[in-house]
This record gives C-alpha cells, sequence and structure tokens, in this order.
C-alpha cells in the first residue's frame, strides 16, 4: 500500500482528540482510576460534537497529508517516511500539549476558562506550523544519510536495475 501514511494521519487525527486527553488528565491529575477517568471524560460526549472538533483536528494532518502525497510523487520520495514522522510528532506535540494546558484547570485549582472549548478550535491551527517544524528537522537529520541509503539501494538492484537507478546524463 502506497499511501499508507494517509491512514495512519487518518487514524490518528479520529482517536487522539481532547476526550482522551481529557481522561488522562483525569487519571494522572485528578487521581481517578481508569474507570471514573472515562467516565467523567465521556461524560458529555456526544457524536456531534466529536464530529465538530475532528473536523478542525482534521486540518493539520490533511496539510502534511498533501504535502506527503506531493513529496511521494516527487523524485525525492524518499524523504516520505521522515517527513511523515516529524510531521506527525510535531502535530501530535501542539494538540496534546494545547489540549492538556486548556483542560488542566478542571482537575487543579486553577481558574477554568468559559472558552476552553475554543481552544479546541484553534489548537489545530497552532498544530501546522509545528508540524512543519518537526517535518523539517527530520528531513534535515536524514539528508546527511540520504546518499548512503540511496548509495546502498544501487549497489542491492541487480545489473539491469542498475541502469534504470543510476541518473541521466
Amino acid at each position: 500500500m502506497k499511501s499508507w501514511y494517509l491512514h495512519v494521519l487518518l487514524l490518528t487525527a479520529l482517536l487522539v482528540n481532547e476526550n482522551l486527553v481529557q481522561w488522562a488528565l483525569a487519571v494522572q491529575v485528578g487521581g481517578y482510576t481508569v474507570a471514573e477517568g472515562f467516565r467523567d471524560a465521556f461524560e458529555y460526549f456526544t457524536l456531534f460534537g466529536y464530529l465538530f472538533f475532528t473536523a478542525f483536528r482534521l486540518v493539520p494532518y490533511v496539510v502534511i497529508g498533501v504535502i506527503l502525497v506531493i513529496l511521494s510523487k516527487s523524485k525525492f520520495n524518499d524523504y516520505v517516511l521522515p517527513v511523515f514522522a516529524g510531521g506527525l510528532i510535531g502535530i501530535l506535540a501542539m494538540i496534546l500539549w494545547g489540549s492538556w494546558m486548556a483542560q488542566r484547570p478542571y482537575y487543579t485549582d486553577e481558574h477554568v476558562s468559559s472558552t476552553t472549548a475554543i481552544a479546541f478550535l484553534i489548537i489545530p491551527f497552532y498544530a501546522i506550523p509545528t508540524g512543519a517544524i518537526g517535518a523539517a528537522l527530520l528531513a534535515i537529520m536524514y539528508t546527511p544519510f540520504r546518499s548512503m541509503f540511496r548509495r546502498k539501494e544501487t549497489e542491492q538492484a541487480p545489473a539491469g536495475d542498475a541502469l534504470k537507478a543510476a541518473p541521466e546524463e
């Protein structure tokens, strides 16, 4: 499957959400048991609310997905894995951190903002630059090893394939 990364991005966007973070907060910060934390996090769950926030949460995943599709069809297709991994790490870091910070007051003595829900609409847009930074960092880290990996591929290819792998002059 050539577009496996799109499936991983979609699955991550669907599963990693504010309810999952609230459950982790309830258990870690609130001292709830796993079952109590689940009940607390999903007490006001509705399918409409989930789909509404998912539409916003999908934005950074779609952006990195489009970049990956374009990259996979270019001569730099070997960068797909580092860009995917770095982008996913960057996106998840912002979404998890932002959701954690927005909901942390529920389980501490801090003041709970009346506009916490708006944060779930804004956080995905902040995840776009963090995803881009993560993707760029891993791509830069991969670059020195790129020629070594590409050389190894051409050495392992059969003699007929070596002519195809060699750049045209």
